[in-house]
C-alpha cells in the first residue's frame, strides 16, 4: 500500500512540475507578444504623426513638378507655414491619387512611400478619406440638339464605414457655361447657374432633378444649338456641422475622358483630349475654378465661379510646344508626359478651390473635364487582408476645411502575408 502511494505522489509531483515548466514557459511568450504589440504601436503613431504634423522636404513637394519621387528627402502632409495642426495640404495629397482612368505622371508609389516612413519590413495601409463621401450617378437625361446632357441625379452620401447618412442636406449647383465657337478663339457669351436642395432618405440618398431648369434654359431663343455648352455639377453636402463637396462632368458621354490632374500650376489630362483657346472679355479663359466652400456663406451662387486661363503644350498639329517656357520647363522635368497627356499651365490656380473644371473637345465635341483637388486615398504595401494582428490609428485632420480621415494601418511583414 505504501508502495502505490509513493507511486501516485511521485507521479502528482511530475504533473505539477511539468504544469509550473510550461507555465514558466508561457508566461515570456505572452509578455513577447504584449512587447511586440506595444512595439508595433509606437513604430505606427510614430509614422502617423510624422505624416499628418510635419510637411515633409521641399516643403512645397506637392506644388514644386520639379520634386520626383526620386528627389524627395522626406515625406509628410502638413500644410507648410500652417499653424493649426493636422491641416493636410491638398496639393500633396493629390500626389498620392491614382485614378483608374489616368495614371499620375508624379505618382509617390507605396514602396518609395515605405522608404521615406521607414517601413521597411513592415506592411502598411494609408487611407485618407472624407468624413462624408458622396456619390453622383446620373439616372435621367436631357437631349438638345446634338448633345446630351445629364440631368436627373441620384445623390449618394455616406460615412466612412459605407453606411449610408440619412438627413444630410444636399446642395447641388448645376453650372452651364455658353461659349459662341470661333475659327480662332472661341468666346464665352455667359454662364447660368441652377441650384436644388433636398434631405437624404433612410438609406442616405435623394435625388436631384434639374431637368426643368435646362428645358427652361435651352427654350431661350439665345441658347441656340450652333453654340458650345460645358455644363457641370457640384454637390455640397452638410450632415451635424460635417462637410463634404463632389464634382461630376454632366456633359461626359461613352468613353470621354473626364478626370484629370493639377500638380501646382499644371494640368494634365487624357491626351485624347484636344484644347481649345476660350476667351471671356479680354482674357483667355481655360478653366473655371469652384470655392464651393463658400456655398453655404454666399447667397450669389455664381460668384463663387472664377475664369482662369490655360496655356495649352500642344500645337495646331498635335505636338508639344517647346517655345513656351512653362511648357519647355514641364518638358524637361517630366520628359514621358509629353508623349502621355495634355499638359496645360493654369494661370491662376484659387487657393480655396477645391474642384477645377477645364474646357476641352472630344472627338469635335466640347466637354468639361473635372479636376478633383481633394481626392480619397488608399495606399498599400501588401495586396489581399490585413492580418489580425495589425495596428490600426486614426487621425482627424481637415482639408479645405473639409473633414478628412487619415487611417494608417502597420503590420510586420514576417507576420502577414508570405
Amino acid at each position: 500500500m505504501e508502495t502505490v502511494l509513493e507511486y501516485l505522489a511521485v507521479a502528482l509531483l511530475l504533473v505539477v512540475i511539468i504544469l509550473a515548466a510550461h507555465q514558466m514557459l508561457s508566461a515570456p511568450a505572452a509578455t513577447l507578444d504584449t512587447v511586440r504589440q506595444e512595439q508595433l504601436y509606437t513604430v505606427a503613431e510614430r509614422v502617423l504623426d510624422k505624416i499628418v504634423l510635419t510637411p515633409g522636404f521641399p516643403e512645397d513637394w506637392g506644388t514644386n513638378i520639379a520634386v520626383t519621387a526620386d528627389n524627395l528627402q522626406d515625406f509628410g502632409l502638413a500644410l507648410a507655414g500652417s499653424r493649426e495642426p493636422y491641416r493636410v495640404d491638398p496639393d500633396k495629397v493629390m500626389r498620392l491619387a491614382n485614378l483608374s482612368t489616368l495614371p499620375n505622371p508624379l505618382l509617390l508609389n507605396a514602396s518609395r512611400l515605405a522608404q521615406l516612413l521607414g517601413l521597411e519590413g513592415y506592411g502598411y495601409r494609408l487611407r485618407i478619406v472624407p468624413m462624408l463621401r458622396v456619390i453622383i450617378t446620373p439616372i435621367g437625361y436631357y437631349t438638345y440638339g446634338n448633345y446630351r446632357y445629364a440631368s436627373t441625379f441620384r445623390v449618394r452620401v455616406e460615412n466612412i464605414q459605407g453606411l449610408g447618412v440619412p438627413n444630410a442636406n444636399v446642395t447641388g449647383m448645376y453650372v452651364i457655361v455658353r461659349v459662341r465657337p470661333g475659327a480662332g478663339d472661341a468666346t464665352v457669351e455667359a454662364k447660368n447657374v441652377s441650384t436644388a436642395r433636398a434631405l437624404t432618405d433612410a438609406l442616405g440618398e435623394c435625388v436631384l432633378d434639374f431637368t426643368p431648369s435646362l428645358q427652361q434654359y435651352f427654350s431661350s431663343p439665345r441658347n441656340r444649338p450652333n453654340k458650345w455648352y460645358f455644363t457641370f455639377l457640384i454637390v455640397h453636402v452638410e450632415w451635424r456641422g460635417f462637410a463634404s463637396v463632389a464634382g461630376y462632368a454632366t456633359n461626359a458621354y461613352g468613353n470621354a475622358p473626364a478626370e484629370g490632374y493639377i500638380i501646382g500650376n499644371y494640368v494634365f489630362v487624357n491626351r485624347a483630349v484636344d484644347p481649345i483657346s476660350i476667351k471671356k472679355g479680354n482674357k483667355r479663359s481655360g478653366a473655371v475654378l469652384v470655392k464651393d466652400e463658400l456655398l453655404q456663406a454666399v447667397p450669389e451662387y455664381q460668384e463663387l465661379l472664377n475664369f482662369t486661363s490655360v496655356v495649352w503644350c500642344r500645337d495646331s498639329t498635335g505636338n508639344f510646344r517647346d517655345d513656351d517656357p512653362l511648357c519647355n520647363n514641364a518638358g524637361k522635368v517630366l520628359p514621358s508626359a509629353k508623349q502621355w497627356y495634355l499638359i496645360g499651365y493654369i494661370r491662376y490656380v484659387e487657393p480655396l478651390a477645391s474642384h477645377v473644371f477645364v474646357f476641352a473637345q472630344f472627338r469635335g465635341n466640347p466637354i468639361a473635364i473635372v479636376v478633383n483637388r481633394i481626392p480619397s486615398i488608399d495606399i498599400s504595401s501588401e495586396r489581399g487582408a490585413v492580418p489580425a494582428n495589425a495596428v490600426r490609428l486614426t487621425r482627424m485632420c481637415t482639408v479645405y476645411n473639409y473633414p478628412f480621415l487619415v487611417e494608417l494601418t502597420v503590420w510586420r511583414e514576417v507576420e502577414g502575408f508570405p
